[in-house]
């Protein structure tokens, strides 16, 4: 009987794994208010009623703790979890009017659209790496004197005007779907320098790119892989931050002097 429960809830997982992590999220925090109901059901017989409605948040955001690491959701998804239900029963305690969390969802919706539909989160690029950057069109200009620059999720445009300042690079672009960043990054590109476009990653021809930077998830770096070597031209060198290409060997490793370590994988075509 355990088996055959195992083997559903795998499949349960396998289907829910197609969809974007916060609906595997939701779905657990269902099943967690499920076995939390059925325990509260069946607890009279053991313990006398009533219970704390601090203790029954707590176990159902601990249950949907334990059932994420189960299911093997992110570390930082678990936080996630434990503070939801936590924040929803504050919130009602303390009568937070709904139409403020309303705007606020709507507000990380503009902010980090690409978390849920992408499952990329916004991630910013620090100055070290800029300066990398810099370092890597340098040493591409040897063979590629006029250097044409993407930045694939631009995030606020920081590289894209900060690339287009540089020696030998003739064209600095970045593209953008989240509302709140792509508004930032075209205002801040048409002032510094570059273009930023309103473009999905994978609506985005990369080949008239010579240096092409991602600084993404490990979720589209396969199919962003399979992108790169289909259309950027012979020569050319990708750049991604953080995250490998899964079961490539990348052309070089750069381990920066920053205060997170960020290691720059290079894949020269």
């Amino acid at each position: 009987m355990v088996r055959n429960f195992y083997d559903m809830v795998q499949r349960v997982t396998l289907f829910l794994s197609k969809y974007p992590k916060i609906v595997l999220a939701l779905v657990i925090q269902l099943l967690a208010l499920g076995i939390l109901a059925l325990g509260v059901s069946v607890a009279p017989y053991f313990f006398p009623p009533p219970y704390s409605y601090e203790i029954l948040v707590f176990i159902q955001a601990l249950l949907a703790v334990l059932i994420s690491r189960w299911i093997g959701l992110p570390m930082w998804w678990l936080f996630i979890q434990f503070l939801l239900s936590i924040g929803l029963y504050i919130g009602m305690a303390i009568e937070f009017n709904p139409v403020w969390a309303l705007l606020l969802f709507g507000v990380l919706w503009l902010l980090f659209r690409n978390a849920i539909t992408e499952r990329v989160p916004l991630y910013l690029t620090n100055q070290t790496t800029r300066q990398a950057l810099k370092k890597a069109a340098k040493e591409l200009s040897h063979t590629q004197p006029k250097i044409h620059f993407m930045d694939l999720g631009c995030g606020l445009g920081g590289n894209v005007v900060f690339m287009s300042q540089q020696h030998g690079v003739v064209q600095s672009h970045g593209v953008e779907t989240a509302f709140i960043p792509y508004a930032f990054s075209k205002l801040y590109s048409r002032i510094g320098g570059g273009e930023v476009f309103a473009q999905d990653i994978w609506k985005t021809d990369l080949s008239d790119y010579h240096l092409v930077y991602a600084f993404l998830s490990p979720e589209p770096m396969p199919k962003l892989w399979q992108k790169v070597l289909k259309e950027m031209p012979k020569g050319s060198v990708f750049i991604s931050n953080s995250f490998a290409v899964p079961n490539v060997e990348p052309s070089d490793i750069w381990q920066l002097p920053d205060g997170r370590e960020t290691i720059l994988y290079i894949y020269r075509l």
